[in-house]
This record gives structure tokens, C-alpha cells and sequence, in this order.
């Protein structure tokens, strides 16, 4: 492996399909969704995260294209999947905004963004970060088993950096240049099958917010209410992704 490529998993039979992970996350959290029966599965870990390079600045730009050299150096002739969830479905959708792909889901991701407010963004920049980010994420686990949520708590890596670059946009940008982000990372070709699958509530009017960026979009609700639906019910999230993809 390059010094500064994605650390990755390469496995499975079939068209080729990519899956990111969450912030604080990493491949190893995509193991029990069972893809490889039907695409040949890339795993990766974002820069700063798992296996991969520590290597600044951490941030959604970066990692696209960052996933983008991994499939050209594994000489890919085919467009890939891709399938993100939280922080991945973000990087999933810039990723389909400038490069070929086939079809992305954007797993319980919303991409109507605002900045952050100032009490949040100073305990994510200062000494009340981790206590922070755990309060978000407990907040989103929701009908998730129990046992999952302490599996999933257990293997998160909360790294102040690299979080605080991810998280920049929200951090550091006001709504003008968040908007015109937003414009950007969703200025999808009309002809890639785009599914915005969620666990938790976008909003009500999200899904038709969400057509007027991506006209081919489908906004859906899980069975279970969490944000990590693909984690409460593998068999049905491999379903669904497969039928989506078809």
C-alpha cells in the first residue's frame, strides 16, 4: 500500500461497490452487512481513521478524492457503487457530484446543513469535546439493540483533529458558503439512481427539499428508527440495496 493511500478491503464477486463509514468510525463497522454476496465489496478507512494515513487536512473534499485514487489504482473499468453512511453519505454524494458512478445510497444522512451553533462548536473545538460528541451519538441510537450501541460506543475513535476537520464546514463556515457547498455536493448527473435511506427523521418537507437538488432522488424510512439502520437489520438493508441497485 501507498504511504498515503486509503487503508482498504477488497472482497466479494460482482460489480464493484464502495462503502464508507461514519465519523469516529471505520471499515471493520460495514462487517456485518453481508454485500459481498452480490458486488465486489471496497472497504475503506477516511484518512484519520482505522488503518489509514494521518494525513492533514482531514476533511469531505479530501476523502473523495481519496477514494477516487484507490479505485483508479485497483485499474477499475467499471463506475462504481457507492454506498456511505452519517459523515459517508456526504462523501458518497460529493463523491457522485464529480466523478462516474453508478448509483449511491446515502445512509440516514441529511444534507440541508446549517452552521452550528456557538455553544457546540466551542465543546467540539475545546476541553468538552468528547463529552460532546457522545451526547450527539446518544442521541441518535434510538431502537437500536442495546448490545449494538455499547459494540459500536466501544469501537469509536474520538480524535478531537481529525473530527474538528471533518466537521469544518459546520464549524467554521456561515449559511451562505454552507449553501453553496450544498449545491455543489449535490449537483448529481439526472441519470444516477440516488437513495436516501434514513433511520432517523430528515424533516418532513426533507424529501421534497432533497428533489429540488436531485430530481432522481428517493427519500425512504427504515424499519427501525436509529441512525444506523444498515446495523439494526443487515439482511434487509443488503435486500434493499441490491433491489436499488438492480
Amino acid at each position: 500500500m501507498a504511504d498515503d493511500q486509503l487503508a482498504h478491503d477488497l472482497a466479494g464477486t460482482g460489480p464493484i461497490l464502495v462503502v464508507v463509514h461514519g465519523i469516529t468510525e471505520n471499515r471493520r463497522f460495514w462487517d456485518p452487512v453481508d454485500l459481498r454476496q452480490h458486488f465486489r465489496v471496497l472497504s475503506v478507512d477516511l484518512r484519520g481513521h482505522g488503518d489509514s494515513p494521518r494525513t492533514r487536512p482531514y476533511g469531505i473534499d479530501e476523502s473523495v478524492e481519496d477514494v477516487h485514487r484507490l479505485i483508479e489504482s485497483l485499474g477499475e473499468d467499471q463506475s462504481p457503487f457507492i454506498v456511505g453512511h452519517s459523515l459517508g453519505g456526504v462523501i458518497a454524494t460529493a463523491y457522485a457530484a464529480r466523478y462516474p458512478t453508478r448509483g449511491v445510497v446515502n445512509v440516514d444522512q441529511s444534507l440541508r446543513v446549517g452552521p452550528l451553533p456557538a455553544e457546540i462548536a466551542a465543546a467540539v473545538r475545546g476541553e468538552g469535546f468528547a463529552d460532546c460528541v457522545r451526547t450527539v451519538f446518544a442521541q441518535l441510537h434510538g431502537e437500536l439493540d442495546p448490545a449494538l450501541v455499547a459494540d459500536i460506543e466501544r469501537r469509536r475513535t474520538l480524535d478531537q483533529e481529525v473530527f474538528s476537520g471533518y466537521w469544518t464546514p459546520l464549524l467554521d463556515w456561515d449559511a451562505d458558503a454552507l449553501a453553496a457547498w450544498s449545491r455543489r455536493t449535490t449537483s448529481l448527473p439526472p441519470d444516477v439512481p440516488y437513495l436516501s435511506l434514513h433511520g432517523t427523521d430528515p424533516g418532513g418537507d426533507y424529501a421534497d427539499w432533497l428533489a429540488g437538488r436531485i430530481p432522481a432522488a428517493v427519500v425512504e424510512q427504515a424499519p427501525t428508527r436509529t441512525h444506523y439502520p444498515h446495523l439494526a437489520q443487515p439482511e434487509w438493508f443488503v435486500s434493499r440495496v441490491r433491489r436499488f441497485f438492480s
